[in-house]
């Protein structure tokens, strides 16, 4: 799932003037959420963010985001442009900014849990200078 993206003015606008343009884009995305939602696996309607002073030595937070259907929750930190690859051994809510992170986005991926199955949802990325 894609970072959360602020609207501005002009998207509001945009709204406001086309409500069944936008309806009709977002259709494919409800869809699968009322299947997920259906099934009863877990159904993300917040995006998880990642919060903390993006600096090497400074701890990340992983807020999970909001979900539907109960689930438990499993993080997984990634470094994107190295093989977007899990980072090894950060899979708490919390992850401490390493000097081989410089230079690098990091995100984190919250595996989402229940009965049902489970989903993956990803949060925004931080810059780490």
């Amino acid at each position: 799932m894609a970072a959360v993206a602020t609207a501005s003015a002009a998207d509001l606008a945009y709204i406001q003037k086309h409500p069944h343009a936008v309806v009709k884009a977002q259709k494919p995305r409800l869809k699968v959420l009322k299947r997920n939602y259906d099934k009863n696996l877990p159904v993300n309607t917040v995006a998880p963010a990642v919060t903390g002073t993006a600096t090497v030595g400074q701890v990340q937070t992983c807020a999970p985001g909001t979900w539907l259907n109960a689930p438990t929750f499993t993080y997984l930190w990634k470094r994107r442009g190295r093989g977007d690859a899990g980072i090894t051994g950060a899979t708490t809510a919390t992850y401490t900014l390493a000097a081989v992170d410089s230079g690098y986005q990091v995100e984190c991926e919250v595996i989402a849990a229940n009965a049902g199955g489970s989903v993956v949802a990803k949060s925004n990325a931080v810059t780490v200078p």
